[in-house]
């Protein structure tokens, strides 16, 4: 992102009752590389992560992606790019109650319209390669939070996206199972080797 032309001014900001959350951010992120975005509580890193995403839409900038600007594609574009470039890994899990560790994995290959049988078995492929094989008929609330984890981050994966972005993903858990998903996170990356914008 990079702030241009048209940008608001503190007096606007003042005027309006409006609070920047994040200004003056500029940055590249190459395919296959980790940027770790970090800072306090309140900053701004997930507002900005939205802004990168396009949930919530930035004032002024641009934000590119293989060249386009993401600001001026249309709600029809944003929603083809999310459902098969981008995924994401939530810091509250974001996971469906009422539906089972492969319903949930499989969910974004449902709203993307593949056939049942090919989004159960990508969705049985994505579990397994986050450690949860044998638990796919389960339910959220029967799973610890490490574990409900590994479904955010396979059902993010099942799209296959070319960029991840993780918002502070491990933040909710405790330290011996944050350890334990840092050390998970790395062994993913190892193997699939995505583009990634990671907050914490």
């Amino acid at each position: 992102m990079a702030r241009h032309g048209n940008a608001p001014t503190d007096a606007d900001f003042a005027a309006e009752k409006y609070i920047g959350a994040v200004r003056d951010v500029s940055f590249d992120v190459m395919p296959g590389e980790i940027l770790i975005i970090m800072g306090l509580s309140g900053s701004g890193k997930s507002t900005l992560i939205r802004a990168i995403t396009r949930l919530n839409d930035p004032t002024a900038g641009e934000i590119l992606l293989d060249g386009k600007d993401l600001l001026k594609a249309t709600p029809a574009e944003l929603i083809e790019l999310r459902r098969h470039k981008m995924g994401m890994v939530f810091q509250h899990f974001g996971l469906l109650p009422h539906r089972t560790v492969l319903s949930n994995v499989a969910f974004p290959l449902e709203v993307r319209g593949a056939s049942r049988e090919d989004r159960e078995t990508r969705a049985r492929e994505m579990i397994r390669l986050v450690g949860l094989e044998g638990r796919e008929g389960y339910f959220p609330r029967e799973l610890s939070g490490g574990q409900q984890q590994r479904v955010g981050i396979a059902r993010s994966l099942a799209v296959g996206p070319d960029i991840w972005f993780l918002d502070e993903p491990f933040s909710a858990l405790d330290p011996l199972i944050r350890r334990e998903m840092q050390d998970e996170f790395l062994r993913l990356q190892s193997v699939l080797k995505k583009t990634i914008v990671f907050i914490t």
